[in-house]
């Protein structure tokens, strides 16, 4: 290479043509004689000094082709920029002649080389004049011309070629084929951005996309170069052609992105709903980064946002003939209308168009689909016939009549064939969904009822009036049961009227096949005739499911009627287990249920349904079972009392205690206040701090020493579970909870933070209306679960609502939806809360909350309240019914009798109506006003009396009855007095239930037999005692436990007498016994409850507060001791209690102490001392009782006795033993001390010497409005000295019972009364008396 060097030094530059004519000839001749270094130093040579850039294009092309064409083999990359230099400044022909010469030679160059020779290409391109070869023609030709072999640039580079003013004009040379040539290269594409700028500029788009194909990474870097063309589609034909020919091939590298609503938004009504209907019917989902509900999101913002709609509507213009479809839910929805809530389809439906959107076919068959959520359903039927209430209910798709909103009147007009028509539809759509007032409305259409119209209405035959079925012959009846038999919707009237044609006509109910053969009818036979089927038939059809399923359908008279005739096969108790079936064992008399270990089966047991009363029963057999407790149901650990668990081991009893606490997929065992202070009394203290280990109830009555600080949220937590309304008031328990709260949770003030509304649970219900107000809206759902709410409380979460802070948003946007996610809120709430809703909103809501809330047993004074709360404005009487007559079809809507108020009720309810449908309207009328109208039109329509039949079915309406509506009532059978004394139809006043039951009584076979006892309830104690002396202990023991609690002193001794007699066979068992005699020891008598002192019978603190409170006076510590048990502790618990702080005033505080509890009484130690009484060694008292009938009508007294203790070994006279055992009335005085009082005392003692120790009996006394005691006539007499020193005029006497003194320390004590501070003061003064000289 040196020599090469030296060569071309000394040759001179002129002479390079010459030299390199002779060596450019010879190295081709011989190329392997000359090596790549020789070529590269010649070539080098002649671009340093061979001055090229000057000749002239004929001789430089003659020293390309000739002279340096040898040298150009393997080329080195270093020249390839000095070659394309002395071509710069030459026409195109000689630039683009290097670049063919290399190409020719491209096999001997190197990679480098022909890098080097491309970007020396692209330079000339991008020179000062770019593009100034390019003549016309195809640009992307051009290029391959110019490239050759040398590669072609990438998508980024050839845009950098497009002078920016050119690119349109010059991309627009390229065919479409071309442009996929180009685009289908591989990694042609280096930005995303780069291919946008072709289809920008590139002016045969549509082809291009319609024609080539191209691999699918260009194609989904092509999609959103394009999408934009395609959404601004300005005709239905231009869309169709994007979506379906150009981008058919393209859309499924659609992009979350490309479908957002940013995108979309703009595009034109064509090509969105082209869009619309591509993406709901021919798109797959399955790959790509969105879902259908992602397309709905931009489907409802483009209809909701848009800049160019109509009248509020988007794509809808009635003078364009491509977009005037009244299916514009179609058009603009489509397929994702099953995304469309509630919020958006009112938005839709809110404008004058609407009405023919609704009533388009295409629309109509959208939206029957299932999917789609039930209230926009309900809307789209509701705001139809809103429009057009003449709507035919012909052209609704099946599954809209299936909807509650389609009014009844819509099927009243049909004829009898399109009711046939539309009663078909509904099998085939409704799958069982039984819509009364459809059901009423097409009833109503049929004219002759036959054998095949039944099997025509099916279920639709509970629509048919009572006239209407008794219209039928009982024979077709008969030939129907098979039908009419499965219907589950059959109200009792209907179902007694059935009964009734049937068995007038001859049908005999007496056997399992007739029995089975009335299926749900059953609920419709009167206890009557069950009384008369032979006990074993009802035991054999018993055992079928399907039938007792049917009998609970009946009323509880039935039930209970039913289960008293299978108990009467053999009433052993583990036979009446046995046969019973599970879900009517609730129907069981406790008195049955009292079995050995060895009589009971367990495992069928824990099958059945209990009450608590029959649970605790049974529950001691637990003890020694072996069971595992953690399986018992909720109906069996129901039966926990400490009367019950006495006997079984500690282990036993904290596994029970265990198994009742809350858990996941478990009912809740339902606890009374007893239970869960016994389960903690039981547990001595021997608490854990796992919580969640007991009953969250149980839990409300731990005590702060019973918590680790460290541990107060955790128990908060778990206490904010119960029940706070199980604790009695008197207890406090919700403020002293509370304080517990603030102190643990740091709570200043009435602020709650959502943290703290979350520990405290249900302590919400407790909360006063600050707290509340105060308090995170979250409040608003721990409020839900209240068993009740405050009027002040109500306010304050109506002032929550109202102020648009809450999840329930602004009071402007709430609809039925906001109703329904309040749960049981609105069952509260007052007009200013209703009155943010549209009465067709509200009536709406009715329809299902009134059937929830009737389902649940809702108080009727609840139900009443609700009704005046939500109802509007009184109408003015006179102008006719202008609300709508009342009809089968009206009362058949769970939302009536809302819409009307007492006028128009009156004027708009017809006799022959109500009549008809007596049932359907009594049951759902709550109004006192509404109420007292029936009772009068009923009077009107049976001047003569109202019939048994009739007057089952009054329900609450009876309770507004005056005496006068009742003496005209029959009430002669057992049905009609359980319907009547059914507790869910609101309490009775005593005088209307007392002559209600003696109606019932007057008829000749009747009494108080066990399941009058049932079905009376508390009513039982309206009745007069010599009535109550009627009831055999037959009746008692085979009855439900009765609630006596309001029943007179009388009554209770009356009660308790005949209960005594028919438990006395128990009494071996004390605690079947206590179990079954407790509801009536009100009436127990002093001995007895002794008795049952001696028994081990853990009396709980309730049943101890019933007692007659003269005997609660007489018993002492030990007495209560014996009495209560394991249950001691709750009179602490309970000491602020009247019954507990009146007694715990009457001991001594040494006798109290000795409970061990921590009572304090108030009460003042008093003693005697007579002088010279100090040689007694040996006292012996005999007390004896005396009772007074308190006088009736007394306004401030009582009855009360007062034992006063005696000691034996005294050693003076003061020490003698003395009882006095008082009992006083008080008769309308304004003190105890006006009140006449009997002293019966007998005091014998022995040795004594003065006059003071004398045998003494004092007995009424009397005061009558005297000053002071010694005011008082009295008389003494047996005594030593019988002198009257202070004008007293009393008369003694003395009574036969006798009881052995208990023996004390203190000398003779005075047991105080509610009367003490008189009787001290009286025995004072006769002590006085008798200590005075002789």
């Amino acid at each position: 290479m040196q020599d090469v060097t030296k060569i071309m030094t000394v040759i001179n530059a002129v002479d390079f043509g010459a030299f390199f004519d002779i060596v450019s000839p010879a190295i081709e001749i011989h190329p392997a004689n000359y090596t790549a270094e020789v070529k590269s130093a010649f070539l080098q040579a002649v671009f340093d000094r061979g001055n090229l850039s000057s000749i002239k294009d004929t001789e430089f092309l003659l020293w390309l082709r000739v002279r340096l064409s040898p040298l150009l083999v393997d080329l080195s990359p270093s020249l390839v920029t000095p070659l394309f230099d002395i071509g710069k400044n030459r026409s195109c022909n000689s630039s683009q002649e290097i670049i063919a010469m290399l190409d020719t030679l491209h096999l001997t160059l190197s990679n480098d080389t022909k890098r080097e020779v491309y970007k020396n290409t692209l330079l000339f391109l991008q020179g000062p004049m770019p593009l100034k070869c390019y003549s016309g023609g195809s640009f992307y030709t051009y290029l391959r011309n110019t490239f050759l072999s040398f590669g072609f640039p990438d998508l980024s580079t050839f845009i950098s070629l497009l002078p920016r003013m050119r690119e349109s004009e010059l991309l627009s040379t390229i065919s479409s084929s071309e442009l996929r040539q180009f685009l289908s290269q591989p990694n042609v594409i280096g930005n995303n951005s780069d291919i946008c700028v072709i289809f920008n500029n590139y002016n045969n788009t549509p082809t291009f996309l319609e024609t080539e194909d191209v691999p699918d990474d260009v194609k989904k870097m092509t999609l959103p170069c394009v999408w934009s063309l395609a959404l601004s589609s300005n005709s239905r034909s231009e869309a169709d052609s994007w979506f379906d020919l150009r981008l058919r091939n393209y859309l499924r590298f659609l992009s979350k992105s490309l479908i957002s609503p940013v995108k979309v938004q703009n595009a034109s009504c064509h090509a969105f709903q082209k869009l619309v209907a591509v993406m709901g019917n021919n798109f797959t989902y399955n790959s790509s980064e969105f879902g259908e509900s992602d397309v709905y999101t931009t489907v409802r913002t483009y209809l909701r946002n848009g800049t160019d709609a109509t009248d509020g509507v988007r794509c809808y213009n009635a003078s364009d003939a491509e977009l005037n479809s009244t299916a514009w839910f179609v058009n603009n929805i489509g397929n994702f209308v099953k995304f469309i809530a509630l919020d958006d389809f009112t938005f839709f439906v809110s404008t004058s168009q609407s009405e023919v959107f609704l009533e388009d076919q295409a629309n109509l068959e959208l939206f029957n689909n299932k999917a789609i959520s039930e209230d926009v359903t309900e809307l789209y039927i509701l705001q139809l016939f809103t429009f057009n209430p003449t709507f035919s209910p012909m052209k609704l798709p099946g599954f809209f009549l299936c909807s509650s909103e389609v009014p009844g009147s819509a099927y009243s007009s049909l004829s009898e064939n399109n009711t046939i028509l539309i009663l078909n539809k509904l099998k085939e759509f409704c799958n069982g969904t039984e819509n009364a007032v459809t059901f009423a409305a097409l009833t109503s259409n049929i004219q002759t009822i036959t054998g095949e119209m039944f099997a025509t209405l099916g279920s639709a035959s509970a629509g048919l009036t009572t006239s209407q079925i008794t219209s039928v012959a009982p024979s077709v009846l008969v030939s129907s049961l098979s039908t009419l038999s499965s219907v589950s919707t059959w109200n009792q009237e209907q179902a007694t009227t059935i009964i009734q044609t049937i068995t007038a006509a001859g049908f005999q109910i007496n056997d399992r096949s007739s029995l089975e053969s009335l299926g749900t009818l059953v609920a419709g036979v009167p206890s009557k005739s069950i009384e008369k089927i032979p006990a074993s038939v009802l035991l054999n059809i018993s055992k079928s499911s399907t039938f007792v399923s049917n009998m609970l359908g009946a009323p509880k008279v039935v039930q209970q009627t039913f289960v008293n005739k299978i108990i009467s096969v053999d009433s052993s108790p583990a036979k009446v287990v046995m046969n019973v079936p599970d879900a009517m064992a609730t129907e069981i008399p406790p008195s049955l249920l009292v079995f050995s270990q060895e009589m009971v089966d367990i495992s069928v047991i824990n099958k059945k349904e209990w009450t608590s009363d029959q649970a605790a029963m049974f529950f001691g057999i637990l003890g020694e079972a072996n069971i595992d407790v953690e399986q018992l149901p909720p109906s069996v650990l129901q039966g926990f009392t400490c009367s019950s668990v006495q006997r079984m081991r500690q282990t036993r009893i904290q596994g029970l205690i265990r198994a009742c606490r809350p858990r996941r997929g478990r009912a809740k065992v339902e606890l009374k206040e007893s239970q869960l202070t016994c389960m903690l009394n039981l547990l001595n203290g021997n608490l854990s701090q796992n919580f969640t280990d007991y009953p969250s109830d149980m839990l409300l009555y731990f005590n702060n020493k019973d918590i680790k600080r460290a541990n107060c949220r955790s128990y908060l937590s778990a206490v904010g579970a119960a029940d706070f309304s199980v604790a009695s008031r008197v207890l406090k328990k919700d403020s002293l909870l509370l304080s517990e709260a603030r102190s643990c949770l740091g709570i200043n003030g009435t602020k709650l933070s959502r943290d703290n509304v979350e520990v405290l649970g249900n302590m919400a219900c407790t909360l006063n209306s600050s707290y509340i107000q105060n308090a995170d809206p979250l409040i608003l759902e721990k409020l839900k679960a209240c068993n009740d709410l405050s009027d002040s409380q109500v306010d304050a979460m109506e002032r929550m609502l109202l102020s648009g802070e809450t999840k329930y948003g602004n009071p402007s946007t709430w609809n039925k939806q906001t109703l329904e996610n309040l749960g049981l809120l609105p069952l509260y709430f007052t007009r200013n809360f209703w009155g943010q809703f549209q009465s067709q909103t509200k009536k709406r809501f009715l329809r299902t909350f009134n059937p929830q809330l009737r389902g649940s047993r809702t108080e009727k004074r609840k139900l009443k309240v609700l009704f005046e709360e939500i109802s509007a404005q009184k109408t003015k009487r006179g102008a006719g019914c202008t609300v709508g007559n009342i009809t089968q079809v009206t009362v058949s809507d769970a939302s009536f009798p809302f819409g009307y108020d007492r006028v128009q009720f009156d004027l708009c309810l017809d006799i022959p109506v109500l009549k008809d449908n007596l049932l359907s309207i009594c049951e759902k009328v709550d109004d006192n006003d509404f109420q007292k109208v029936i009772l009068m039109k009923l009077n009107q329509a049976f001047p003569l009396g109202i019939s048994d039949e009739k007057v089952q079915v009054l329900g609450s309406v009876s309770r507004v009855a005056s005496l006068d509506d009742i003496s005209k009532w029959n009430i002669t059978k057992l049905d009609t007095l359980a319907a009547l004394m059914d507790a869910d139809g609101g309490p009775w006043e005593a005088a209307k239930s007392k002559a209600i039951i003696s109606k019932y009584l007057n008829t000749s076979g009747n009494s108080l037999g066990s399941t009058e006892l049932n079905s009376v309830g508390s009513n039982l104690c309206s009745l007069d005692s010599s009535t109550l002396m009627t009831i055999t202990p037959d009746s008692i023991r085979s009855a439900k436990p009765l609630d006596v609690t309001s029943c007179s002193s009388e009554q209770k001794k009356v009660l308790y007498e005949i209960s005594n007699s028919s438990f006395s066979a128990l009494i071996t068992s004390p605690s079947a016994y206590y179990n079954l005699i407790k509801p009536f020891l009100g009436g127990a008598s002093l001995e007895d409850i002794l008795k049952l002192s001696a028994q081990n019978i853990s009396m709980d603190i309730a049943t101890f507060q019933s007692l007659d409170p003269n005997v609660i006076d007489v018993l002492n510590v030990t007495n209560v001791r014996g009495l209560m048990g394991f249950q001691l502790q709750d009179l602490k618990l309970f000491e602020n209690d009247t019954v507990i702080r009146d007694w715990v005033n009457l001991q001594s505080q040494s006798d109290l102490d000795s409970l061990g509890v921590g009572l304090t009484t108030n009460r003042t130690n008093l003693t005697t001392a007579p002088s010279g009484s100090n040689n007694s060694t040996d006292t012996t008292a005999t007390t004896a009782v005396s009772t007074a009938t308190p006088t009736q009508g007394s306004t401030g007294g009582s009855t009360a006795t007062t034992a006063v203790t005696t000691a034996q070994g005294s050693t003076s006279g003061s020490d003698a033993p003395m009882t006095i055992i008082t009992e006083a009335t008080t008769q309308g005085r304004t003190s105890v001390s006006d009140a006449p009082m009997t002293i019966i005392t007998e005091a014998t003692t022995q040795g004594r010497t003065s006059v003071s120790d004398a045998p003494m009996t004092i007995t009424d006394a009397t005061t009558q409005g005297r000053t002071s005691v010694s005011d008082a006539p009295m008389t003494i007499t047996d005594a030593t000295t019988q002198e009257n020193t202070s004008g007293s005029d009393a008369t003694f006497s003395t009574s036969a019972a006798t009881t052995q003194a208990n023996t004390t320390s203190g000398g003779a004590e005075l047991a105080k009364h509610p009367t003490s501070i008189f009787l001290s003061i009286l025995l004072t003064a006769v002590l006085q008396i008798l200590q005075q000289p002789a």
